[in-house]
């Protein structure tokens, strides 16, 4: 019976060891960010699923997206947005054996009395994915997953780019 409860308190003993090692390492759960705005203006309809995903991740950060330019503290312009396919390789037969997926996207935010606040800048993502004949509907379905993990991607890296704006600075040229 003593033994038991021994194994108990090790278990527990370790569990907490492992617990402090992950926190001196700096390891922390990807929380909310702290956005320098309450308020913005997104220039894109909430209908396409890639701009429901980034609308999403605004509002997950506390962001309230306004219907209005004018009740926004900033405006949000997603521009440019582009998917593409490129041949990485060929097979003897001569037929692509792997493509490169990329996804960009260009955005501008400013002010709503027009200043900028950071100019246009651009954020691409890139992924490899092999490709076989014999395989279609199975690698249509992971071409579509890389997509859409893609613009998550890209959702995640500008809420990120966006939470690092200092509205107090100077309008950028």
């Amino acid at each position: 019976m003593n033994s038991g409860n021994e194994t108990t308190r090790r278990r527990l003993l370790l569990a907490g060891l492992a617990t402090f090692g992950l926190a001196g390492c700096g390891f922390h759960l990807r929380g909310q960010l702290d956005m320098p705005f309450k308020r913005a203006y997104l220039n894109a309809s909430r209908n396409e699923r890639f701009m429901n995903r980034i609308a999403r991740q605004l509002e997950i950060n506390g962001v309230v997206l306004t219907e209005r330019l004018n009740e926004a503290e900033v405006s949000i312009r997603l521009f440019n947005i582009k998917r593409e396919r490129d041949i990485l390789s060929l097979n003897r037969a001569g037929k692509a054996r792997e493509y490169r997926l990329q996804t960009t996207l260009n955005y501008a935010v400013e002010r709503p009395d027009g200043t900028t606040v950071r100019p246009a800048e651009r954020i691409a993502v890139r992924r490899d994915v092999t490709y076989d004949d014999t395989q279609l509907l199975a690698k249509d379905q992971e071409e579509a997953m890389l997509y859409r993990d893609m613009e998550d991607d890209i959702a995640q890296q500008l809420v990120r780019r966006l939470a690092a704006i200092k509205l107090d600075a100077p309008a950028a040229q």
